[in-house]
């Protein structure tokens, strides 16, 4: 499962898309700002959510997250992160089963605490990207995955491994 830090990776500001010499989309409004994302990588993201293998994850609170078309049209994922690791939602809303385990296991909300909930239900290893954002914030045991420029190749290389992976 990809785990996918999108304040600091995929989407991009007005000034940069103009700069651009892709294709793009526009994928979120909030607060007078535009993000995009080049429509190579939307597909390819678009195609990862549809069959679970990606968890957004951002700083972003649920008013804003509901902002970012590209989870609320295109790519609706099965799991979000969101307020620094203190919020999961599943299927777009808050996951009461999470709240109680929370309860069960005698814990405060955190992203270790989301990600051992996201293991014990959903069995999951994790891969990060884009690594650099994510070193001090992960400790458990997880493949890293570098900043690249192409992030659409790297979003279909990860589709691939989980295509090589089902079938072996």
């Amino acid at each position: 499962m990809l785990l996918l830090d999108i304040d600091t990776s995929i989407l991009f500001d007005e000034a940069t898309m103009q700069t651009m010499d892709q294709p793009t989309l526009l994928v979120e409004r909030m607060d007078g700002n535009k993000r995009f994302m080049t429509m190579r990588a939307h597909l390819r993201l678009k195609r990862l959510v549809e069959i679970n293998q990606v968890i957004p994850v951002t700083n972003r609170t649920v008013e804003q997250f509901k902002q970012l078309e590209l989870f609320q049209i295109d790519a609706k994922p099965k799991w979000a992160i969101l307020e620094k690791g203190k919020l999961l939602l599943k299927d777009g809303k808050p996951d009461k089963r999470y709240t109680n385990w929370l309860r069960q296991q005698q814990q405060t909300t955190s992203l270790d605490t989301i990600l051992s909930y996201l293991e014990e239900v959903e069995h999951l290893a994790w891969s990060v990207y884009p690594a650099e954002a994510w070193t001090e914030r992960i400790n458990r045991k997880h493949q890293t995955i570098h900043h690249v420029a192409d992030e659409a190749k790297m979003l279909d290389d990860v589709f691939k491994d989980v295509q090589a992976e089902a079938t072996r």
